[in-house]
This record gives structure tokens, sequence and C-alpha cells, in this order.
């Protein structure tokens, strides 16, 4: 475990190779007002599935759960099936070693987003306790001096980088709650639900995903996740706005009571790390250019 004393890393130990970097741990603690369960969630919420799983929402305890359809009957599972045992073990080695390539390993971005050179935070600079996961995090310091010249930019310029990103993300993760709310109150109505207002101020509703309605003319994709939906003369099932729906893509397994049951275990999956983007790459946003709930003052997030 690293002391006070311990000297920083050298340039090529913090750049060589990835099992070097990687021991540069960056703290797995709340970063933006955003939990570390809440961050990991909305990583996996945007995250690709393998063929035959689909993504559901339990609208009870307001998590996502996974369910490989392929099974009889089907399996469900609360972690995102590329964290899972079970799934990796039926995998060859190169599947798995594919897999394992996709997670995220830390790079200058995550270096520059990181905290460890500001005047408060200090303290925290030689380990960190993950409340959700129990792990203690050693860490080497990264001071100001050496993140200069690893990420080519001022203590200053990673600042302004992270109010900036701070902003963006308090908006991000509450229009995420905005979402799942609204998304749980139209499966258990099955009916459309006002999401907010574009950037005319039209208002705009999301679609249950447990039924779909009659009338439909026609569906555009807005998104990877999202469509809308245009209803022929007559047909729109409310007031007057846009209707969007999520896709197969997202929650192709439904949301609230659907076709498939939750796990029977306890909630859990990961904390934060793993998959993820890292401090460096922001969470990306499921709705651009729609004004969620009220009192909002962006509309891109």
């Amino acid at each position: 475990m690293p002391t006070p004393s311990d000297p920083p890393p050298s340039y090529e130990q913090a750049t060589s190779a990835p099992s070097d970097t990687e021991s540069i741990a960056f703290a797995r603690r709340e970063r933006n007002g955003i939990p570390l369960r809440a961050r990991r969630s909305m990583e996996d919420e945007l995250r690709p599935l393998p063929p035959g799983w689909v993504r559901a929402f339990d609208s009870k305890t307001q998590h996502q759960f996974f369910v490989d359809t392929t099974a009889t009957p089907p399996r469900s599972i609360w972690q995102h099936p590329y964290d899972d045992d079970v799934f990796l073990a039926a995998l060859s080695p190169a599947e798995r070693e594919t897999i394992h390539g996709s997670r995220h390993r830390p790079n200058k971005d995550d270096m520059a987003a990181d905290t460890t050179d500001d005047d408060d935070s200090a303290s925290d600079a030689n380990g960190q306790e993950d409340a959700a996961a129990h792990v203690h995090v050693p860490r080497r310091r990264l001071d100001r001096k050496l993140k200069d010249k690893l990420t080519g930019t001022t203590h200053a310029q990673r600042a302004a980088e992270r109010r900036q990103r701070e902003h963006a993300e308090r908006d991000m993760y509450q229009q995420h709650q905005v979402f799942r709310r609204t998304m749980s109150d139209a499966a258990g109505r099955g009916q459309p639900q006002l999401l907010g207002k574009d950037g005319n101020g039209v208002d705009v509703f999301l679609e249950p995903t447990t039924r779909t309605l009659p009338g439909v003319a026609s569906a555009s994709r807005l998104s990877p996740y999202l469509s809308e939906v245009t209803y022929a003369p007559g047909s729109c099932p409310g007031p007057a706005g846009r209707y969007i729906r999520p896709e197969r893509d997202i929650y192709g397994g439904g949301a609230g009571v659907g076709r498939y049951e939750r796990p029977r275990a306890a909630y859990g999956r990961p904390g934060g790390g793993g998959y993820g983007g890292g401090l460096g790459f922001p969470l990306l946003p499921l709705v651009g250019g729609v004004l969620l709930g009220t009192g909002f003052s962006s509309l891109m997030f």
C-alpha cells in the first residue's frame, strides 16, 4: 500500500503497459452528485447486449435488469451479462477476451478529470474507501506537475473542464431520474405520460413499453434507443404533442409489469469502474433536445 512519502510514478510507469496504468487507480466515489451505483446503472443502460438478451425495467425496485431470452425459462439477472460469471463461462476464451477488451483502461483523459491535484483533495490521494462495494482502493498520487506533463493541460484548464462536466452530469442525472419515473408511470397506467418539452416548447410524451397503441401511422428513429411515433388523424392517444417510445435496443424487455419477471435475488450489481468510460469520458445522454420535467435549465445534456 502506498504511503504519503512514496514518490509519484514516472512518465514511463504511468503510460507504459496497461497493467501498470491500471495501478494508477482513481477513487471510486460519488462524483458530481451521482452515486456510484447510479453512475454504473446509467452506463449499463446504453451498453450493448449480446444476441438473445433484452433489458427490462422493474418499476417496484426502480432498477433495470437483463434477460436471456434463449434460456428455458428465460433467465433474469441484475448485472449486465458481460459482468455475469454464468454467461462468461459459456463463451470461448477468444470471446471472453473480446469482452474484457471492451472494458475501460485508465488514460490521460481520466487523469485530467480526476481531482487529486485540487487543493482540497490531498487527503484522499493515497486511498479511497468505496462505500458501496466496501473496497479500499489504493492509489498513486499524481501531482500537478506530473499531470501537466501526462495530459498536456494546466491545472486551471483541468479545473475548468471539471466544473463544466459537473454541471452537465448533474443535469444528466436529474433527467435520467425523470425519464425512469415517467417510463414507470407510463407502464403502470398503460398510457403515454408527459416527459417534458422540446426546444420549441412542444409537449413530449413517453409511451408505455408494455403495449403498442392503436392508430400508429409511422415511426422514425431519433436515436438507437428512442423513436418518435406519428398517429393517423383522430388516433392520437392523448393531448397534442410529440410521442416517443423506447426501442428494443434499450428496453426490449419492457418496463413495469412486462413480459419477464425480475430476478428473484435481491438487487445487486457492481459499483463504479469496469465497463464505463472512466472519469475522462462523459456519461452519454439518453434523451437529447428534450427538456425533461420542470425546472431544468438546459436542453442538451
